[in-house]
């Protein structure tokens, strides 16, 4: 099994030529916004799509942008189904 690490905690996780720097599962558990509101992502339906919720009240969130220990990221439907974080590059 070929892996690489997760461009935050540094935890070794399965490679992935797709998404060379997709964040470990933990890590993006932690995903907020700008203002620390926790977020959670899910697929629109069994087919896939992108929706993103406060994940404090349910509230929808209008953006793919979050936040993972400051460091600014993009939510988004993974090719496979489910969702994958990546870092934005700057």
């Amino acid at each position: 099994m070929e892996t690489q690490k997760c461009p935050i905690c540094l935890t070794e996780i399965y490679k992935s030529p797709r998404y060379p720097n997709y964040l470990c599962a933990a890590c993006a558990s932690r995903a907020c916004d700008a203002e620390k509101r926790p977020l959670a992502f899910f697929n629109e339906t069994l087919t896939g799509g992108f929706l993103a919720f406060y994940a404090d009240t349910n509230e929808k969130y209008e953006s793919h942008i979050c936040y993972v220990d400051d460091v600014k990221c993009r939510a988004d439907e993974d090719y496979y189904g489910g969702i994958v974080v990546q870092p934005m590059k700057n």
